[in-house]
């Protein structure tokens, strides 16, 4: 009889916990629907680390993330679309706080010192929130959803004339501050685009830019062309000088230059050291 009690015991004591709630927490993040389009929404930052609200929009067709930094020159970001990290906005020139441009994000958008950031938005529902990457105390900066596709990150650099060498055409690319142009398959579409547009591009039938790499790869470091007609590109070796092909570098997480005297003096003779704290808006 001992074993059927023993059954009797263990399917009571299973009951009993089963009838007893379990609290499990709730993990949910709140989620901010931007209501707003092709306007600048300011947010206020703390310390390096901080968030903004997780934002959720919807869009007919691909748009554009815009991030600002505004008020203080220095302060940079990193963006989350959908869950997936999508990188720094730009490294800004300069030391924190060297130029100050108020609540204008439009002016800080033409200006080296302030880090801005355009990252695409597919059609349908995206999600997005932005972190700080770099401070010296919080401020204040700006995001925009923009109805049109982000700008292409590349550009017909001419400044140098036609050259015939890769190395020619990196430096060309630095002193513009950009890179030598990486293409694609995902690329290479916004980058022939750009070619086509550009004014000093004759496509008679074809013309050429140097690139730097097909894919990641740079085949032993031989000079690389994109031949673009008007309908169609393909990357081959070099053939003859062309003007380089450039785009955006890789933003670099900014090196502080807090407590150093550049540091010190740039913040004190800046415009706008609240830096666009909310408390001081």
């Amino acid at each position: 009889m001992l074993l059927p009690l023993l059954v009797l015991l263990s399917l009571m004591a299973a009951a009993a916990a089963a009838a007893v709630p379990v609290t499990v927490p709730d993990t949910a993040v709140a989620i901010t629907p931007v209501t707003a389009i092709d306007a600048w929404t300011y947010f206020s930052f703390g310390d390096t680390g901080s968030s903004t609200d997780v934002y959720s929009v919807t869009m007919q067709d691909e748009g554009c993330l815009i991030v600002s930094d505004a008020y203080c020159s220095g302060d940079q970001f990193r963006v989350e679309i959908n869950g997936t990290d999508k990188g720094l906005t730009s490294t800004p020139a300069g030391a924190w706080c060297s130029v100050a441009v108020g609540e204008d994000a439009e002016s800080a958008l033409t200006k080296p010192e302030f880090s801005k950031g355009y990252f695409p938005l597919a059609s349908g529902t995206s999600t997005f929130n932005i972190t700080v990457a770099y401070t010296q105390g919080g401020g204040g900066a700006y995001w925009k959803v923009a109805s049109a596709p982000c700008p292409a990150p590349f550009k017909v650099v001419t400044s140098a004339g036609k050259l015939t060498a890769r190395a020619a055409a990196a430096s060309a690319c630095e002193v513009a501050g950009m890179a030598l142009a990486d293409v694609t398959s995902a690329n290479t579409d916004a980058a022939a685009d750009v070619v086509r547009k550009s004014p000093d591009i004759k496509l008679n039938p074809v013309d050429t830019v140097v690139i730097n790499s097909w894919n990641s790869d740079t085949y032993g470091n031989v000079d690389l062309q994109l031949t673009v007609s008007a309908t169609t590109s393909a990357v081959t070796m070099r053939m003859g000088p062309a003007f380089p092909l450039c785009q955006n570098p890789t933003p670099k997480l900014v090196a502080s230059v807090e407590g150093t005297a550049e540091g010190g003096a740039a913040a004190a003779a800046a415009l706008d050291t609240n830096n666009g704290h909310a408390s001081g808006k």
